[in-house]
């Protein structure tokens, strides 16, 4: 009688725990210090996901000429307004902390712009690739040692699979020049679908968080 009984109770947990990982919206929320973005779907394959640190996810018709923007996604790269790839003020920097709230100031210096390169994406091994530009620090890669994610194609099967959530966290130097602490915490959503972001952020006008 135990048995069935614990064995019902199991079924019931599952079902519930199944239902949970079929919600792929995205979700942005308050937390402690910053705000939390869940299940930001990233994979457009036409367009960057653009997205300000004061207003969320925004449209934008001419990227390279506009000051709305701070970042933006696309697959496993993540772009900053600033230097090749926009009129602003953008730039980054990998900090040596995986811990978001001890993170408390931003380096004056250091911060790395993007670069134009071949970016791979898609189903490994038949990745598409195509030129674009893109932030070398922050961008995910294939074993990456400063990027938000790393791709291990050898995981399939495992957990977290290809995908890798480093959880490094960065100093985002916004279009207008302010500061965003910046922290992926994961990239799959409650299905287990890869390309859906989870990330924390903080903006400071001084770099002081």
């Amino acid at each position: 009688m135990k048995v069935r009984l614990l064995l019902s109770v199991l079924a019931i947990a599952l079902t519930f725990a199944s239902c949970s990982k079929d919600n792929d919206s995205k979700e942005e929320k308050k937390i402690s210090k910053g705000t939390q973005v869940k299940n930001l779907y990233t994979f457009n394959k036409d367009n960057w996901v653009y997205f300000s640190f004061k207003k969320g996810v925004i449209t934008i018709q001419d990227p390279e000429n506009s000051l709305d923007w701070d970042i933006a996604f696309f697959a496993h790269y993540i772009k900053t307004n600033g230097g090749i790839s926009g009129k602003g003020e953008g730039g980054a920097i990998k900090t040596d902390s995986n811990n978001f709230d001890t993170v408390t100031s931003a380096p004056t210096e250091g911060y790395t712009q993007d670069v134009k390169g071949t970016m791979s994406y898609g189903s490994y091994p038949n990745l598409t690739k195509k030129e674009g530009t893109f932030s070398p620090i922050v961008s995910g890669d294939f074993e990456t040692k400063t990027g938000y994610v790393s791709l291990s194609p050898n995981n399939i099967g495992k957990w977290p699979s290809v995908y890798a959530p480093t959880k490094y966290v960065y100093i985002i130097k916004t279009a207008k020049g302010e500061y965003a602490k910046f922290q992926v915490t994961d990239f799959y959503n409650d299905g287990a679908k890869p390309n859906y972001v989870t990330f924390s952020y903080l903006i400071s006008k001084d770099g002081k968080f």
